[in-house]
């Protein structure tokens, strides 16, 4: 069982560096070689980034001021971005029939994931999603983000 962190997601839909590796690790769970699990909180990572990474090439700006706000009125560029949400939710579900389970986030989560930024630095979500695998007694995480490689007992997949 491996816990996905949502730069697996991104670095695929965003065909990063490494898009070649997420694949892999998402194929596996598809197929059901690997149990993976998300929360909801992995999900929305996932959408927003992907709402402002889509807006941002649309609009040609990082401002997420201005992306927000042109959102909010622009019906148009509002439809063109669900395109991509649509592809996104259609693998979420393709995962889903396969080995991929979304679990819930408990309030424990929250207090607890206060322990990891305390000790290691990390961001609150990053810390919430190591409160949930110490909950459900998770130690590998496939994420591309090198702050989980800071914390002890934690196996991070890939290899750098």
């Amino acid at each position: 069982m491996i816990f996905i962190d949502s730069s697996v997601f991104l670095i695929l839909y965003l065909d990063e560096p490494g898009a070649d590796s997420a694949k892999e690790i998402l194929e596996n769970v598809e197929t059901n070689n690997v149990e993976g699990i998300i929360t909801p909180l992995v999900l929305e990572e996932v959408t927003f980034k992907v709402i402002f990474a889509e807006a941002s090439r649309i609009l040609n700006t990082r401002n997420i001021w201005k992306i927000r706000n042109v959102l909010k009125r622009n019906p148009s560029l509002r439809r063109e971005i669900s395109n991509v949400l649509k592809k996104v939710k259609s693998h979420i579900d393709a995962l889903k029939k396969g080995g991929l389970r979304v679990v819930d986030i408990h309030p424990t989560d929250w207090y607890n994931g206060l322990n990891y930024v305390i000790k290691y630095g990390t961001l609150p979500a990053d810390s919430i999603h190591l409160a949930v695998m110490e909950r459900l007694n998770i130690n590998t995480i496939a994420t591309f983000d090198d702050d989980f490689r800071l914390v002890e007992g934690i196996n991070v997949i890939p290899s750098p």
